[in-house]
Parts: C-alpha cells; structure tokens; sequence
C-alpha cells in the first residue's frame, strides 16, 4: 500500500504453503457473534466465516460521534521477525487512490501505532495532526498470529485539520465507500510500510464489490442511505490475476520492440536510403524498395495496435495519471502512456496519409515526402523515448533487476540507428524519378512499378552491409531485452 520492499519476494510461495496450513490447523478463530447484529463484517476470503477459515476481516459499529473499527488479520505469512501492519482504506472507486486508511503497526517488542494515512496512487502518506484529532480508543493486541487493533474514527473535527491534511480525510458521512484490505510488513526502526504483496494468494489486498454507508446522522439531508448492520460477502482481489497481468505486460513491451526497433526502423532506413537499388527488379508487381517499406510497416502497425489494447485490457481501461505526489519514476509512467500512445496514433495514420500521395509529376509532391518522413521519425522518437521511460516501470522490472543495463543496450541501439542513417545518407545520390502514370497514387496504383534507369545506384554494397548490420543489432537488442522481460517477471 505503500513504498516498495527490498524484502526477497522468493520466499513469498513457500511462506503462503506454511501459512494456509497453519491456518487449517489453528483453534483460533475470530469472533463473529455480533455480526449482523450490533456490528457490520467482512471478512475474508468469500464464505469463510462458515467454516470458520477466515484470514482476515473488517468490523464497524456506526455510532453518533463516529464510527469504531476493528481490524483483524493473520500475519503468519509475512517475513518473520520483523513489523507488520494491517490496514483498512475508504475509496470512492474500488482503487488504491485518494483514499483515506487506518492503520495498525505492531514490531515484536510491543510497540503499537494506531494512525490515519492517505493513499495517493503509488504513496502512501502518514497524517499525524488527523490521527491525533479524529482517533481514539486506540487498541492493538497480538495473540497466536492473529493481530487485531481497533479505533473510534469520529465524525466531528475535519475543519480542525490544515489544508494539508483535510481534504485527505473522507467524510464519512457524505457518500458510501468500498472498502479496501490490505497487510504487509513494516522498517523495523521508522516502523514505515513496505508495500504489501503484489504476488496473487492470501497476502493481496481484498476490495468490497458493493459500497458501504457509514452514515448516522441526518442520512436523509445529505441523500445517502442510513448505516445499517450487515455481512459484507461480495468482494474480490482482482478483476485480473496478476500473473496474467505481468505477462501481458512482457507480451506489450516484446511485441513493441519488434514492431519499432526491428520493423519501422529498418522500414524507415529502406524508404529513405534504398530506392536506387534494384531499379530493374520487381518484387510481386512493385518497386522491391516499396513492397518491402510497406510490407514492414504494416505488420508493425497491426503489432503496435494489438500491443496497445492488451496493455489497456490488462490495466482495466483506466489511464495513469499523477496525483498529488508526482516524483520522476511516476512521471515517467505517466509520460510513457503519453508518449506511447501519440507515437500509435501517428503510426496509424501514417498509412492513411500514404493512400492520398500526389502523383510523382505533382507540385505537392516533395512537400508530401517530407511530411511523410517527418510523421514517422516523430512517431519513431516518441516510441523511443516511450522504451526508456519504461525500463523503472514496476511490471516490466528491468531497472531493478539489471540495472542500467538495459539503458546502455538502448542509447546503443539508438546511436546504431543514427550511424546508420547517416552512413546511408552520405553515400547516397539525388532522389531518381519514377515512372509511372500521371496523377498516379497510392490508392489507385500499386505503388511504383520500377524506378528511372538514368541513375545507376553507386556504393551500393556498402549501404547493403550498412543495413544488414543495422538489422542484426536491431534484432539482437530486441530479443536480449526481451529475455530480460521475461527473467525480470516477479512469477
């Protein structure tokens, strides 16, 4: 729910083992006899309270100045020996943003915390003047691995708060909220949060699947439904289980680095340099430079728009966006979506302007080669930037696991990209003419059939190795960062 752990997530599998059969056998088990009586629950996972296999839960006893929680939770599945927390959050849309959460901290020494914080998207924030305004009957105890700790949240003094902390806290009253759970280990020292698990079993976050009041008091005034006791039992983890999450996500970066490293790059290089080769020669009805360029660019724009809905898919639809603490690696996970998506966006519209191309004997014409050119270098740079600025990003893993390894394979195989454009461009001739018929385009003739024969291509031996030493850096740089997607996936 917070930073990140440095704590080794290989243990995470067999600690999950231990814990579920420490629970199968454990006699504790958590109270439940004023569920649905005096108290709200919700306890967790689905139909445990049945069988009495509860991991975790929720309750809360609305009163007039406030509402008391309880939150209790197993922790045997977290790392030995160190902190833990537990955690209950208020949100407005079943997600970790902008969210008011109560918080339990116990170290094994028996200090306790009991406070309020704010979750802002990827932060979690601690506030200090709110849990000492609106907390009281604060009460933590530890007994058989089950940690439980309660507080009366009140009602009154919000407009007591600073700026700072006020709009952090929701009003309880205002609106029905889901619920969200989580648990996690803690620094040992600061008693600060770790992130919680971010591996599919029993130590990820439970969500409500339907709202809850908490409102008393003049329910009617403000239009929302009066807090009654009730067994919370519909709730999930995730609409998508992260291991298929963290896949789409290697499948989206694999897919992008083909489509633009390996075919737009070197689609780009064969338009722009290659079209005094083979001026004899056809390929399927065409110029051989063209049927390749279009071919290649093709493939890589059905690649780049398959890529882009897998990666929305897995991510729910939702965009990413900065909230109110932006630091440079969120930035950058917000900027990659940017950049990402306008670098797709011209690549899709690149073949649609290609179909309104001037015919070769028109005035337009050089002004539509190089709006061409220049649409698709913007799209190529904007897709660059977009691989760079995903390299800290936390599903793909690289800058953590590598280090800055794959930035150097990056900078390497742009600066390869650059030589080789400017090799080819130093060595090559004046743009030949092209034969074909007056007002020819593309939308109503198969691009050129062959090329002028007045201007004999010259060095073209050493534009060919050029390329094809461009093309194997282009694939070798695809496939080892690849592999690394692939090593760098948590599970």
């Amino acid at each position: 729910m917070v930073r990140f752990d440095s704590i080794p997530s290989t243990l995470c599998c067999f600690q999950q083992i231990i814990f579920l059969m420490l629970i199968s056998g454990a006699k504790a088990q958590f109270d439940f006899k004023q569920c649905e009586l005096s108290k709200s629950c919700w306890f967790h996972p689905p139909d445990c309270m049945s069988s009495k296999s509860c991991v975790s839960g929720v309750e809360w006893e609305p009163r007039k100045t406030g509402v008391k929680f309880t939150l209790h939770s197993f922790v045997s599945d977290l790392t030995p020996n160190m902190p833990v927390w537990i955690g209950v959050g208020l949100s407005m849309n079943q997600k970790m943003d902008d969210d008011t959460v109560l918080e339990c901290v116990h170290r094994s020494d028996g200090e306790t915390r009991v406070r309020l914080s704010f979750n802002d998207i990827t932060h979690n924030t601690v506030l200090h003047q709110a849990s000492a305004t609106l907390l009281s009957e604060q009460n933590v105890t530890f007994q058989d691995g089950a940690l439980t700790c309660s507080a009366l949240l009140s009602f009154t003094g919000r407009d007591k708060l600073g700026e700072t902390e006020q709009f952090k806290v929701h009003d309880l009253s205002s609106q029905p909220y889901y619920l969200l759970f989580a648990k996690g280990n803690a620094d040992p020292f600061t008693l600060d949060k770790y992130w919680h698990s971010i591996i599919d079993g029993s130590g990820f976050p439970w969500i409500t699947d339907q709202t809850v009041s908490f409102c008393v008091n003049n329910c009617s005034q403000l239009r929302v439904e009066p807090s009654e006791a009730l067994i919370v039992s519909r709730m999930l983890q995730t609409r998508m289980s992260r291991y298929w999450r963290y896949r789409v996500a290697v499948l989206h970066g694999a897919a992008m680095l083909l489509a633009w490293w390996v075919l737009g790059s070197n689609a780009i290089i064969i338009a722009r340099y290659f079209k005094p080769l083979f001026p004899h020669k056809k390929l399927m009805g065409t110029a051989v430079w063209f049927q390749f360029h279009r071919d290649m660019m093709v493939a890589a724009v059905i690649i780049e728009v398959l890529a882009v809905i897998g990666i929305f898919w897995q991510a729910g639809w939702v965009f990413f966006e900065c909230s109110y603490e932006c630091t440079n690696d969120d930035f950058a996970r917000k900027m990659h979506m940017v950049t990402g998506s306008w670098a797709t966006i011209i690549a899709v519209l690149q073949p649609l302007v290609a179909i309104i191309r001037p015919s070769p004997d028109s005035n337009n014409r050089p002004i539509f080669n190089w709006a061409h050119w220049l649409l698709g270098m913007t799209a190529w740079c904007l897709a660059s930037a977009t691989f760079i600025m995903a390299l800290p990003l936390g599903k793909t893993g690289l800058n953590r696991t590598f280090g800055h390894i794959p930035n150097f394979l990056m900078g390497f195989y742009i600066f390869t990209f650059c030589i080789t454009n400017i090799l080819s461009s130093s060595h090559s001739q004046r743009r030949v003419t092209k034969i074909g018929v007056s007002n020819m385009s593309m939308s109503i003739v198969n691009g050129p059939s062959t090329e002028a024969p007045e201007a004999e291509p010259t060095h073209s031996s050493t534009r060919l190795f050029a390329f094809f030493v461009h093309l194997i850096i282009s694939l070798t740089v695809a496939i080892t960062i690849t592999v690394m997607l692939v090593k760098a996936m948590i599970f």
